[in-house]
């Protein structure tokens, strides 16, 4: 129970309102980001595979068709010499709704700066 009590506590003040930060956990893979993105992309090959995490060792939910639409939330790369990986929101096709990991590369969306 305290627990519970100190993630709602986690709170920050925007512009006069109380927005409550959600738990870690709550947002699955976001955790796992290394910056934000918010931006819609789409897939720019055929058949890439949606993954449990950031990497091709992790198992995949399935495979996400060439022009899928997509939500980009964040992306992870711990440094330099790794490919990015996106945490993004399937917006079309087989499986909408559905959250998961792709590579950058596969992903059609503007430079971020």
């Amino acid at each position: 129970m305290r627990a519970a009590a100190a993630g709602l506590t986690a709170s920050v003040f925007l512009g006069g309102a109380l927005a409550l930060a959600p738990a870690a956990n709550a947002v699955g893979g976001h955790s796992k980001c290394t910056s934000d993105a918010n931006m819609n992309g789409k897939v720019d090959v055929t058949n890439v595979n949606l993954r449990k995490g950031p990497g091709t060792s992790y198992g995949s939910y399935g495979q996400l068709t060439k022009g899928a639409r997509v939500y980009i939330d964040c992306v992870r790369q711990p440094d330099i010499t790794k490919q990015p990986w996106l945490y993004i929101k399937v917006n079309s096709g087989a499986h909408k709704g559905q959250r998961g990991w792709v590579r950058d590369d596969l992903i059609y969306w503007p430079i971020w700066s």
